[in-house]
Order: structure tokens, then sequence, then C-alpha cells
């Protein structure tokens, strides 16, 4: 039984994205434009659409894991910008730029 209850657990481990980590809001920067810039507990600036309110946590990747390109993998309009998907070594992740760019068909995160 032990053996059953540890080979489950090391396959739930090796399924779950080891290289995600939680950051918490320090500050809301205000709008520019239309984004809404959002400082978090890692130092990074991330952006928001400008009637949206700052995200109180968010998960990114973890310090020292390096970047990592993504290949698109779709795109969708939010508002007045666009949100452009990526597929980073199965993870996935999006940029925000304006309404009317185009999304870069890579990325580096």
């Amino acid at each position: 039984m032990k053996a059953i209850f540890l080979a489950a657990a090391i396959a739930a481990a090796a399924i779950s994205p080891a290289s995600a980590w939680t950051y918490f809001l320090e500050r809301d920067l205000g709008v520019d434009g239309i984004e809404r810039l959002c400082r978090y507990s890692n130092g990074e600036v991330y952006s928001v659409n400008s009637i949206d309110l700052c995200p109180m946590q968010i998960e990114d990747s973890a310090p020292g894991f390096g970047k990592a390109t993504g290949f698109k993998s779709g795109e969708y309009q939010d508002g007045m910008t666009k949100v452009c998907v990526y597929d980073v070594l199965g993870d996935e992740r999006a940029i925000r730029v304006g309404g009317v760019e185009l999304c870069p068909l890579t990325y580096d995160f």
C-alpha cells in the first residue's frame, strides 16, 4: 500500500509544473493609457486592462530557471488590447499587446 501511495505522489509531482511560484501584489501603480500597471513581490511590473483591478497574486516562473521561448498558440481580443497566448515547454503563458498589433510568433519569457 505504501508503494502505491509513494508511486502516486511521485507521479503527481512529475506532472505538476515545478517552476511556477506565487507572487503577491505590492502596489497598484495606476493607469497608463489603456493599461493598469501592477508591481508584485518578485520586483516585476505587469500590466492588465485599464478597467480591471490588479490581481492580488500571480503565478510566474521561479527565479533561477532562466528564460524560455514560447511559441504562439492563440490570441483573443480583451477590450482595447489583444492577449497573445504561447506554449512554453507545455506551460501556457500570455502577453498583452495593443488591439491592432500583431502577436509575435515567438516570445522570450
